[in-house]
């Protein structure tokens, strides 16, 4: 008898040894967060540009000096590039002026709800702004189809206007102001600029006491 009850103590520490176990459970492994997008959170074209991310495809702004590379989405230095020695007006507004005169013809009206476009070339543009704070201000689309200069004319050296990439928020600077030779007294000033085919810009005119303006962009050859 006593026998038996040694071997059923025996049975129960084994059997308590068994659903306790010997060893501690291998420890469940801790969930690791999951690498991020590389092209969706660095800029490949850095630190020579910035990337433009569009449905027909990414590419490379290229700051100036610098060129796209073949292969890829970065920024190389261009061969071919060659620093000019301030900014050339061209004409100095002679051709703008033959707008004012012959057209074509386009009236923009600025509005809160949408920038309407101001980026046709060869285009006398009469724009009208819209009243803010007493003044008169407008904001318009422009997207430049060419590389190069670009001249605003305007009708008056007063009236304010900022130009920015929309992609990055960055203002452009002007790369040069003038007048105008007398060649008509519609455009009076020049603002030029070096801007990038396909970029898209924002163009804010004002604030301003003058509710109507006459206004050309062109893309200098």
């Amino acid at each position: 008898m006593r026998s038996s009850l040694h071997a059923l103590a025996v049975a129960a520490c084994a059997m308590a040894l068994a659903a306790c176990g010997g060893d501690d459970p291998a420890p469940t492994p801790a969930p690791q967060p999951q690498p991020q997008n590389p092209d969706a959170s660095t800029d490949p074209c850095e630190p020579n540009g910035h990337i433009h991310r569009e449905p027909t495809g990414d590419w490379c702004h290229c700051n100036k000096g610098y060129r796209a590379t073949v292969e890829g989405l970065a920024c190389e230095p261009d061969p071919d590039y060659v620093p000019s020695e301030g900014f050339s007006f061209g004409d100095n507004g002679e051709h703008a002026c033959w707008h004012v005169t012959n057209g074509p013809f386009v009236t923009v009206t600025a509005s809160t709800t949408r920038n309407p476009r101001v980026d046709d070339f060869h285009t006398y543009y009469t724009v009208k702004l819209r009243p803010e704070g007493g003044q008169y201000v407008g904001t318009f689309s422009y997207k430049a189809f060419a590389t190069g200069n670009f001249v605003v004319y305007l009708g008056d050296p007063s009236i304010p206007i900022t130009l920015v990439e929309n992609s990055i928020q960055k203002t452009v600077e002007p790369a040069g102001t003038r007048a105008t030779d007398n060649h008509c007294d519609a455009l009076k000033h020049m603002v030029g600029y070096e801007l990038t085919d396909r970029v898209q810009y924002t163009l804010t005119i004002g604030p301003t006491p003058v509710p109507e303006l006459g206004m050309v962009i062109e893309h200098l050859p």
